[in-house]
């Protein structure tokens, strides 16, 4: 994926989330939402059939990040309803600038944001952060 403009960032612990309106391996508009410096999106909102916006997450960058985080269970809990904050603003420029007119899949309202809160609240569990 290409990323083509800037739309927004958060710091939120020791990562880096950055927003970009990208071009799709298919030559379509899409959006995307980085970690850091990686080249691979965390989660991006791309058309899937028609007017349809579908919702894909890197389940392996979910990990990386729920692995290098030092954060304590309270942390990551404060941490996680920033990320959802900042998603959910994401998602609203997304579907302003890139996908007017068209039915989004939206985190908040997805399976992936209890798997994703899982992946990373349950990493500190099982650590013993706290």
């Amino acid at each position: 994926m290409k990323q083509l403009i800037l739309v927004d960032s958060v710091n939120i612990g020791s990562f880096m989330f950055q927003g970009y309106i990208l071009e799709s391996s298919k030559k379509q508009v899409a959006y995307g939402i980085y970690v850091d410096t990686l080249k691979n999106p965390l989660l991006y909102f791309e058309r899937s059939t028609g007017n349809t916006v579908g919702l894909q997450i890197n389940e392996g960058l979910v990990e990386y990040i729920s692995k290098k985080s030092n954060a304590s269970l309270k942390e990551r809990e404060q941490y996680f309803n920033a990320f959802l904050t900042f998603v959910v603003e994401s998602e609203k420029k997304a579907a302003y600038m890139a996908f007017k007119g068209e039915k989004m899949e939206y985190l908040s309202n997805s399976k992936y944001l209890v798997q994703i809160r899982g992946m990373y609240l349950g990493s500190a569990e099982s650590i013993n952060v706290e």
